[in-house]
């Protein structure tokens, strides 16, 4: 178990009618940790994630967030939990700057979420230009915008839904360093690919979902490649 445990998911299931979808989903996430979850189309990944944050609410399970279990099914639970979630295509606003998508939505002063928003950048070595139209970045820009929205919130949890699959070779190692950056600040990620290279890349744990299933879990060292893919 790790020493700081963020995200404790236990016995989750989800149906849609007579489509069972989830059947007994438990996962655990520490402190610096990078689990990969990996799944075909139709595995149950998407509904998970929308479970986790407050988008659908689970049949039957628990979660627990630092401890603390979840009671509210709403997404500004998560987000009030620590947990941000990027999807796989940045919704911005495309003729508002960049400062200005990731501030929407807060109460502070507009001084006072500059200074915090100057100070998180410096913090993990980013260099995006601020007072930039959102519809000039690249995909990859747009990612670190939806996760300076995460850490502007002082998310504890992000997900990553497949933020590889719209990037060029070098964007990715821009992110992955990102990753990198966030794991070793004590962020706690969930990745989600079907990018095996990738997996074992950036990841501390994995996990292999199948059918609504965690089939296989572990340490990424304990595994290779191809028990992974047999898995």
């Amino acid at each position: 178990m790790p020493e700081k445990l963020l995200l404790d998911i236990r016995d989750i299931h989800k149906s849609f009618g007579m489509n069972a979808v989830l059947k007994g989903i438990s996962l655990k996430l520490g402190e610096g940790e990078v689990l990969a979850l990996i799944g075909g189309n139709g595995a149950g990944k998407s509904t998970l994630m929308k479970i986790i944050m407050g988008i659908y609410h689970q049949d039957s399970g628990e979660i627990y967030v630092r401890g603390e279990k979840v009671t509210s099914n709403k997404t500004s639970a998560a987000l009030a939990n620590g947990i941000y979630m990027v999807p796989q295509e940045p919704l911005l606003f495309p003729n508002m700057t960049v400062e200005e998508n990731i501030v929407i939505g807060f109460d502070k002063k507009a001084s006072e979420l500059h200074k915090e928003l100057v100070d998180t950048m410096k913090k993990i070595g980013w260099n995006l230009e601020l007072n930039r139209k959102a519809n000039t970045l690249s995909i990859a820009e747009q990612q670190l915008v939806e996760l300076l929205r995460g850490l502007l919130r002082h998310a504890k949890i992000l997900i990553l839904d497949e933020p590889t699959s719209a990037l060029t070779f070098k964007e990715v190692e821009s992110l992955f360093k990102v990753v990198k950056d966030l794991k070793a600040q004590g962020i706690g990620i969930i990745y989600i690919t079907h990018r095996l290279d990738e997996v074992f890349e950036i990841s501390t744990d994995v996990g292999i979902m199948r059918d609504g299933r965690i089939t296989l879990m572990g340490k990424i060292e304990e595994f290779t490649k191809a028990a992974l893919v047999k898995g």
